[in-house]
């Protein structure tokens, strides 16, 4: 097949890469459709609409609601697999118009039920992330105290500071070819490939180890730190770190089994095969409404960006205002102390003074007893 992927702008980088690889080892001709003019990876052969477009491709991949939208203006009879790839932005979530997409993939059970949700039914295929085992070999035995590989885009200052002060607390130097990787999503799936301790830290909290009893709950919410309640605070990051144990490496490696980039490549290939051609083109403006589709993502982006901003700088005011009263705070005690000092002073020279009067009054009456002290008459 001749199978061309569309993104709007080659995101998620890693995942069109691994796919590209895994569907051209099994024969298939792979082009990704960008809508953006960007730099091509070498690891992808990128097209565009004003670039090397193929003629009638076999399959159409969709990696977001932009590129599924053109692409089904391009390629008005060609049938669509798309993927969601989280439940966060809509931009990830198919177009809510009938026909656009014939069926969706879906990677975790968060996002299944997104989409489920949604006002346009699709048929859903739930996979797993695809992880290349041969590129994220085994590490082999682990450490008894590692390092940490932390994967942290996107986290709030908050966040990264209660990270960090952990790792201090739990002598954990961080470290990027370290062997406990700490993060969320792709990062952790690869981590388990490389035999590694996984930690499962979000933006929002913590889910903690990936081990064997764990593994189901994680993965469903994609390894995104919002399955359960666990490590979201200073002291439970803490404990955590301390129970870190080596075997938890192996264990891991067999788990990362399940993510498999080859099996991923043969299911998404019967997926493509079983799609049937559009009888007839979308009847609707589809140039238009992707526009509107990277206009509105664009704007969550810079209003997500903006946000991300206001809060750091809530924070810095906060310790702002907080140094400032412990500075007056201070002051004042400083004020109090200069006082008490200062009667301290007033009350030594008042007291010299009464020594000193005391000191005279007694020289004058030793030396009266001894007869020399001069007279007062004439």
């Amino acid at each position: 097949m001749e199978i061309l992927l569309g993104t709007s702008a080659l995101e998620p980088r890693s995942y069109l890469v691994t796919v590209s690889e895994h569907l051209e080892r099994l024969g298939h001709e792979v082009l990704v459709f960008a809508a953006e003019r960007l730099a091509a990876p070498p690891e992808l052969r990128v097209v565009g609409v004003e670039r090397d477009l193929p003629l009638a491709p076999d399959a159409i991949y969709s990696q977001d609601a932009e590129a599924a939208l053109l692409l089904a203006d391009l390629y008005p009879l060609t049938s669509q697999l798309f993927v969601a790839h989280g439940d966060r932005e809509d931009v990830w979530l198919p177009p809510q118009l009938a026909g656009v997409v014939a069926r969706v993939v879906v990677l975790d059970d968060r996002t299944a039920d997104r989409a489920r949700a949604a006002a346009v039914p699709h048929e859903l295929l739930r996979l797993r992330r695809p992880v290349d085992l041969d590129r994220h070999a085994h590490r082999g035995e682990l450490p008894e105290r590692p390092r940490a590989r932390l994967a942290l885009e996107g986290f709030s200052d908050y966040r990264r500071g209660l990270l960090q002060r952990a790792l201090a607390e739990a002598r954990i130097e961080a470290d990027e070819d370290g062997e406990l990787a700490i993060g969320r999503g792709q990062a952790i799936v690869d981590a388990l490939a490389e035999g590694l301790a996984a930690y499962v830290y979000g933006d929002q909290g913590g889910d903690g180890w990936v081990t064997p009893q764990r593994y189901e709950r994680v993965e469903a919410d994609g390894f995104r730190g919002r399955a359960g309640p666990w490590a979201t605070t200073f002291e439970q990051l803490c404990d955590d770190l301390e129970r870190y144990d080596p075997a938890m490496g192996p264990a891991n490696r067999a788990l990362a089994g399940a993510h498999d980039a080859r099996v991923h490549a043969q299911q998404l290939v019967e997926a493509l095969q079983a799609l049937a051609p559009r009888r007839d083109p979308v009847a609707a403006p589809l140039r238009e409404l992707a526009r509107v589709v990277r206009v509105e993502a664009a704007s969550s982006r810079r209003a997500e960006e903006l946000g991300a901003a206001a809060a750091a700088a809530r924070g810095r005011a906060g310790d702002a205002e907080r140094r400032a009263g412990e500075a007056r705070a201070r002051t004042d005690e400083l004020a109090a102390k200069v006082a008490e000092l200062e009667q301290e002073l007033a009350d030594a020279r008042n007291r010299l003074e009464e020594l000193e009067g005391q000191r005279g009054r007694g020289v004058r009456a030793l030396l009266g007893r001894e007869g020399k002290v001069p007279s007062s008459e004439g």
